[in-house]
């Protein structure tokens, strides 16, 4: 049997553990397959205290094996005890009594299902082939599982690029509170819950909505109860019929998943017989509160809340489902307000139809977001490569995906991996952390720059590891060596090999010393090059593929890529099994050296580039971040005017094709220079680039794509793509950019922000709501309000709300509001933007004219010599030249003749 793996967990027979595997076949069977006789099992050192362990009863099994250490360079195993005990649970008490008698414990925190595919090498969302047990009688617990169910004596991988046919279900609940208000799952009732299916249940049900009461209505896809017990079960039984593998929902974590569990727990303790179980075991849905986080589990199936998946794909300004859908899809969603909700239920006629309407679209757009901006691809994908189940990859970071990785590595050279930090290693990580220095950020040449070329270093940080053999295994420890991870390792580091010898090593510029590939190739450095390889491979295999295969390979390259940039600041993650500042500070401090290098070889080295038709360019970096180089590119002619001169600039232009090849030249005489898979790559070409300050920039950018060269405006730092900032301070920018940059109009865009100013100046907020709306500033509400060390805009209005009996965010969602007028705080003025529209509030106009509008825009344009009260007052209209446009003051300014001119506008392409 072949199937693909959607969850695994385990169950005890008879006192042993046994494995459960729930997935999927190519027919689209769901399938759960059993594994018996795999123990869970740690490690401990020395293996001197094996007697004393002998005495612990709970304890099975001891081996004597040799094992490396998990840090430092080793060129023989240490003799260690592998532990092998009876039950998975049992693990946490029988690790502390070993640590009684054992120096060190290894991998005592790996949970079993984790433990068993790492061992037998498959992997979350990838294929399984099963050797059935011959002769094996049914246990009972198989009567037990709502699938297909086979005892099994070996699973192992098997290479499928295709997915199994997913069942999706999306589901909604609306709730009942007397006079409006916040539902609260002790008091009130679960009125109706609404799915959507995908593919159709039955064949032929795309939607359903369970109503809780009877009705004349004629409305396809209703069926109506009297009792929420009974609505309650029904909602049960579709979904165990209709058997999903993806259950989903919009903010279901937080709400209608604990609302439902809580309210079962109601009815239950009224005497009401409901029948909850909806996993492939026929368990019960879990919810654990993980902080602010609520994780929900439902065995053998995946559990997806769209709203914390939109939240990572998309930055916009508010993620209620209204806007989501608007914004995303293109979709309006009906509305009907909390306050309306009794009206609209207590109607048996068009309004209470409406109201099923309503909820029916819920249940609908958090499936069509799921589906229609394919949200899951990347999390399918990165479990496949990292190994880690679905739910874990949703549920979990990417320090979780890198250790499940490791771990399978470290395994094949046998070397173990400590358990996660305790919290008082953690709290001295963390500030130990503070010696970590990040990339280089060359100064950039502020102004105006033009026909600057864009190079980029191919996956900076995982090719300085591969170049350079940076890894845990390969970094020298102990005596006569400078390279120890951290003080919680220094008693346990050995002395440095007398045949490692000091020439031999590869020193870093921070100081870490390493063994070089040809006496260990290191794991790290391993994992990456497997990485790096797949992902080439795959993108080639992009070129031919049709469109479902070049999809599911598109998400399969994104997660190789994101995995591949994740193993450098696992080093330094405080909560890391494997930490290591000096393998962290080594990787840095080689990306530093390199930037700098480059900057020197462009300049100094290479100087200038001729051409295969003779023409001949000046090259010079302008600026560099961590990964990229950008370079300023002129025709010969002009570069002895670049550090000033009194000639008036010709119009010369530096054709897109001239600028590729420039770039690619470039490019490629740097890589020839770096060490192996290094490599800096050509990315694109800027026409026009502003510059106000590191990591603050905004780029007029091409990139050649397979139908030609396409424009974008690129901007990094700034306001505009800052979610702090209201709308309006981004669209204004944005236009700015637009006419700077592209149409070269910088009186148009002086007239384009008076505009704006007066318009918001002039606000009348019952007449111009559309520009309200663009007013609205929005906050992450992170915590309660007595969390916070001061009073913040965003929890006044949180308090106001509640206050007024509306429905109160939750915590993890952006808060809307506005500044109204007044004489109060800042922090008092803020207002919910509805109950403004409601009572026609005026708004703080000052305030976003002095605080939102120009600030940012007079940092674009002051550059040009246009000033605070150009923008806000000033009717002046100025050309040009009588701005003083000019380069970048650290590379010097050209100066221009004096030329009498009555032209208003003068176009940036004489620039």
């Amino acid at each position: 049997m072949e199937f693909q793996i959607l969850d695994s967990d385990y169950i005890l027979d008879n006192g042993k553990p046994v494995v459960r595997l729930f997935g999927r076949d190519l027919d689209g069977r769901s399938v759960c397959c059993f594994v018996p006789d795999f123990e869970p099992y740690f490690y401990a050192q020395p293996a001197s205290a094996r007697d004393s362990l002998i005495e612990i009863p709970e304890i099975k099994r001891i081996k004597v094996v040799s094992r490396y250490e998990p840090v430092g360079y080793q060129e023989h195993p240490e003799k260690m005890l592998k532990v092998i005990v009876g039950v998975p649970k049992d693990v946490p008490t029988i690790r502390d009594e070993v640590r009684e008698y054992a120096d060190q414990v290894y991998e005592t925190d790996i949970m079993f299902k984790n433990r068993f595919m790492i061992d037998a090498g498959i992997f979350g969302m990838g294929w399984a082939r099963t050797v059935d047990e011959a002769g094996s009688a049914e246990p009972a617990y198989l009567g037990k599982v709502d699938s297909e169910v086979t005892v099994v004596s070996q699973v192992t991988p098997v290479e499928i690029t295709r997915n199994a046919p997913m069942r999706y279900l999306a589901f909604d609940i609306e709730c009942l509170v007397d006079g409006g208000g916040i539902p609260t799952a002790d008091r009130s009732p679960i009125i109706m819950i609404s799915l959507a299916f995908e593919p159709a249940h039955q064949g032929e049900l795309e939607t359903l909505v369970l109503v809780g009461k009877e009705a004349d209505l004629d409305c396809d896809g209703t069926e109506h109860f009297t009792d929420e017990a009974d609505l309650l079960n029904r909602f049960f039984e579709v979904v165990r019929d209709y058997d999903p593998d993806v259950i989903l929902g919009y903010n279901s974590n937080e709400f209608d998943f604990p609302y439902i569990t809580k309210r079962v727990e109601v009815l239950l303790a009224q005497g009401k017989r409901l029948y909850a179980n909806i996993g492939r075991d026929n368990r019960a849905v879990f919810c654990r509160k993980i902080g602010i986080v609520t994780h929900v589990s439902v065995t053998g199936r995946i559990v997806a809340d769209v709203l914390p998946l939109v939240r990572r794909a998309y930055s916009i300004k508010q993620y209620t489902l209204k806007n989501v859908a608007r914004t995303l899809l293109d979709i309006e969603k009906f509305d009907v307000s909390l306050q309306q909700m009794g009206e609209y239920w207590n109607d048996d006629g068009e309004k209470l139809a409406e109201f099923i309407e309503y909820a029916r679209r819920d249940s609908v757009l958090a499936l069509r977001l799921l589906l229609n901006l394919k949200l899951l691809d990347k999390y399918v994908a990165l479990s496949q490569v990292s190994g880690a189940l679905m739910q874990d990859v949703l549920d979990g970071g990417q320090s979780s995906m890198v250790e499940n990785l490791m771990f399978r590595e470290f395994r094949k050279a046998d070397r173990v991996i400590p358990p996660r930090p305790e919290q008082d290693l953690t709290s001295k990580r963390h500030s130990d952390s503070e010696e970590l220095k990040g990339g280089a950020v060359l100064e950039p040449a502020r102004g105006l720059l033009k026909d600057v070329v864009v190079l980029d270093y191919k996956s900076l940080y995982p090719t300085i590891m591969m170049a350079h053999n940076l890894c845990y295994s390969t970094v020298v420890t102990g005596e006569g060596g400078t390279g120890l991870l951290g003080s919680e390792y220094e008693s346990e580091s050995k002395s440095k090999s007398d045949s490692v010898r000091d020439f031999d090593l590869i020193r870093s510029p921070s100081g870490g010393e390493f063994v070089p590939a040809n006496v260990y190739k290191g794991i790290v450095p391993g994992i990456l090059e497997n990485l790096l390889d797949r992902r080439t491979e795959t993108k080639k295999m992009m070129r031919s593929a049709g469109e479902e295969e070049y999809r599911v390979l598109d998400a399969t390259q994104n997660a190789l890529k994101i995995l591949l940039n994740s193993f450098y600041g696992y080093s330094g993650y405080a909560r890391a099994r494997l930490y290591s500042l000096v393998l962290a500070n080594a990787v840095t401090s080689f990306g530093r050296k390199n930037i700098t290098d480059t900057k020197e070889l462009i300049d100094e080295s290479i100087g200038t580039i001729r051409l295969s038709d003779g023409k001949v360019f000046s090259l010079s970096v302008v600026y560099g971040d961590t990964d990229s180089v950008f370079v300023k590119i002129m025709p010969a002619h002009e570069s002895r005017r670049w550090g000033g001169g009194d000639d008036e600039n010709e119009n010369s232009e530096v054709s897109l094709d001239d600028a590729e090849s420039i770039g690619k030249t470039v490019a490629g005489m740097v890589s020839d220079e770096l060490p192996d898979p290094m490599e800096l790559e050509f990315e694109s070409i800027v026409h026009r680039a502003i510059f106000i300050a590191k990591k603050r920039y905004a780029l007029w950018a091409f990139e050649k794509t397979d139908d030609g060269w396409k424009d974008s405006i690129k901007v990094k730092g700034m306001e505009t793509v800052r979610r702090d900032w209201c709308g309006l301070t981004s669209n204004t920018l944005n236009r700015v950019l637009e006419l700077v940059l592209k149409e070269g109009r910088v009186d148009d865009a002086v007239d384009y922000v008076r505009g704006v100013v007066d318009r918001v100046r002039n606000l009348d907020v019952q007449k111009d709501w559309d520009l309200v709306e663009d007013l609205i500033l929005t906050r992450r509400y992170t915590k309660k309000k007595e969390s916070y060390k001061s009073k913040q805009p965003h929890i006044t209005v949180v308090e106001k709300i509640r206050s007024r009996g509306g429905i109160v965010p939750a915590i993890g969602d952006r808060v809307p509001f506005v500044i109204i007028a007044g004489n109060g705080l800042f922090v008092d003025s803020a207002e919910d933007p509805e109950y403004v529209k409601e009572h026609n509030i005026s708004l703080d106009v000052d305030y976003y004219i002095q605080k939102q509008i120009l600030p940012p825009v007079e940092r674009i344009l002051s550059g040009f010599g246009v000033g605070h009260e150009t923008l806000n007052y000033d009717s002046r209209q100025k050309g040009l030249q009588d701005f003083g446009i000019g380069v970048a003051s650290n590379v010097g300014a050209r100066k221009k003749k004096q030329v009498k001119t009555t032209t208003v506008q003068q176009a940036l392409f004489d620039f």
